[in-house]
């Protein structure tokens, strides 16, 4: 088999986001998507990507954050800005609150809230032996991020305890549920795992933390997920008064959908 794994490890945001387009371009796989967002469609995937952002947060001497959002010369489609940034950790990675028509986010596990588990079963209340689905059934969700935060505080930064796991194994079964419109198809959470590493380095505690995705959207998802993850670092370092240090990544499934491919092409000069 001709696996190509990737690693792509760079200073910021922009210089890796960069090098990942350029190695898609090079290395990616073409298939037809089966299943999903843009289903019937096609999409350039990496096999496997991994790497690490040095610093994805940057201040200026006088302690001033620099931009988040990546760049692209005129006339190329600009895929965030530090204004959609900023409101995604706001509301996405920081507010468990739903919309009507919203399943969850990706707050629904970070911060808590509430989260309907599909295919969900158990014995009947009528009949012990008949086991029967439960799709609605509601569970509410703990607060991992400040359980993280203080138990970094309680018990001290030497642990590997603070990991926070995105969805159920139920979760999975979202895909079952008959859809009528893209609106109401089921799935699960792309973002499924958070893990949190404080790092002694000369002397300074730096807060690194490492994230998997199950499937990504490199043009349009990867730098607004990247940015507003920066932004959780540096919320949780504020906490702990410590530095923030590197954000790293990985993903079976990071790619870019056909109509991408020209913007991709006029980004990295192709």
């Amino acid at each position: 088999m001709n696996f190509k794994p990737v690693q792509v490890v760079g200073k910021t945001i922009d210089d890796v986001w960069f090098e990942l387009l350029r190695q898609l371009y090079q290395h990616g796989r073409k298939y037809k998507i089966d299943a999903g967002s843009f289903a019937g469609a096609y999409r350039l995937e990496f096999d496997q990507v991994s790497g690490t952002i040095l610093e994805p947060i940057r201040y200026t001497d006088g302690g001033v954050r620099l931009p988040l959002a990546v760049t692209v010369p005129d006339g190329v489609p600009v895929p965030t800005t530090d204004v959609a940034i900023e409101n995604y950790f706001v509301d996405y990675l920081m507010d468990g609150n739903l919309t009507p028509n919203e399943h969850y986010r990706y707050s629904t596990w970070i911060v808590g809230g509430n989260y309907r588990i599909p295919g969900l079963v158990q014995p009947s209340p009528y009949d012990p032996n008949n086991i029967v689905e439960h799709s609605g059934f509601k569970v509410e969700v703990p607060d991992q991020l400040h359980w993280c935060i203080n138990h970094f505080k309680q018990k001290g930064f030497g642990n590997n305890h603070c990991c926070i796991q995105l969805g159920y194994p139920e979760s999975n079964k979202a895909y079952d549920r008959d859809y009528g419109n893209e609106m109401e198809r089921g799935t699960s959470p792309c973002m499924r795992l958070l893990d949190f590493k404080v790092i002694n380095d000369a002397g300074i505690n730096y807060l690194c933390l490492s994230t998997v995705f199950r499937s990504w959207d490199l043009y349009a998802g990867w730098p607004e997920n990247m940015g507003g993850l920066a932004l959780l670092m540096e919320y949780v370092a504020m906490e702990l008064e410590v530095q923030v240090g590197a954000l790293s990544y990985q993903s079976k499934g990071l790619h870019c959908y056909d109509y991408q491919l020209d913007p991709l092409m006029r980004r990295i000069g192709a």
